[in-house]
């Protein structure tokens, strides 16, 4: 019979990562060692070790992974096009299941408990976000200018608009019932809207 194929590294890695995600998703950060990540990946220990060379680089490989998943969503933020299709387009994706769902809320809040005492993960939140307000930035400019929205400060409705965004996502689970996700949604673009001064 033939011998069970051997996994490179880059199988290996993300297989891991993934297992330390669900550990942390389950138990906690402070909980996921690297027995239980190993328990959970299948692997020994060791190997854990060997592909990342301490626990602190396997946090900070699933801290850029987890970056890299909310980076995608904001790739696919609109650039062109009609200005009202692209603000209907911008505001769809932010309140969306796929943006809400984008990573775990427990692995979020751990990683951003982290950066208040890790100041790397704090610069990769920060460079995460600077790209996010850059981006809002220059749309309100451009959308304020086609009439799209009225805004007085771009600038500041941009920060409105990211508070309004981020405080919605993390805190909805906290204050809206179950099974009314889409409505909140929809209750949140209407606010947006408000806050853009347009219907």
């Amino acid at each position: 019979m033939a011998g069970r194929k051997r996994q490179s590294a880059d199988e290996r890695k993300p297989a891991i990562l993934k297992a330390f995600y669900e550990v942390i998703e389950a138990e906690g950060f402070e909980n996921a060692s690297v027995a239980k990540v190993a328990k959970q990946a299948g692997v020994h220990a060791s190997l854990i070790i060997h592909y990342f060379g301490s626990k602190e680089k396997m946090v900070m490989a699933l801290v850029d992974e987890v970056l890299r998943t909310y980076a995608a969503l904001f790739a696919r933020l609109p650039e062109g096009g009609d200005p009202e299709e692209r603000l209907e387009c911008l505001l769809s994706l932010i309140w969306s299941r796929e943006w809400y769902e984008a990573a775990s809320f427990s692995v979020v809040f751990s990683f951003l408990a982290l950066s208040q005492r890790d100041a790397e993960v704090m610069e990769r939140v920060r460079n995460l976000y600077g790209n996010y307000r850059r981006y809002l930035n220059k749309q309100m400019a451009l959308l304020s200018d086609a009439g799209v929205i009225r805004v007085d400060d771009p600038q500041a409705t941009t920060e409105a608009l990211i508070s309004l965004s981020e405080g919605s996502h993390y805190f909805c689970q906290y204050h809206i019932k179950a099974g009314t996700f889409d409505a909140h949604c929809a209750h949140m673009i209407r606010s947006a809207r408000l806050l853009l001064g347009t219907k």
